[in-house]
């Protein structure tokens, strides 16, 4: 997912308008919007602060990956998925576990490709 996807969602999945986030950011509107479209990079500093506003990385918001939100002491908070993903490996047999994970790098070359 790009930056301006991840920022997109990250707002969206908080309950965040542009014009709420442009107002933490002491920005305009429309600047946010650049941002999510493209159109417009944010500064470090305000990069900095989309990071503290939506308790994630800089590093989460600027790679190329899945969606990562990190408590204020920087821990990872796991989204419903992943908590429902790890009660149910937890459930599973060993030999399932392992299986489980040999079709996740089954997965995963299919999806650099």
């Amino acid at each position: 997912m790009s930056f301006e996807q991840k920022l997109k969602a990250l707002r969206l999945e908080n309950d965040m308008t542009q014009k709420y986030v442009a107002a933490r950011l002491n920005v305009a509107r429309s600047t946010i919007a650049g941002y999510e479209t493209k159109n417009r990079q944010p500064s470090h500093e305000k990069l900095a602060a989309l990071a503290n506003l939506f308790h994630v990385s800089v590093d989460y918001l600027l790679e190329d990956g899945g969606t990562i939100h990190l408590d204020a002491s920087g821990n990872h908070i796991p989204s419903s998925e992943e908590r429902a993903l790890l009660t149910r490996y937890d459930k599973l047999s060993r030999k399932s576990k392992e299986d489980l994970l040999e079709y996740m790098s089954l997965l995963e070359l299919r999806d650099k490709n």
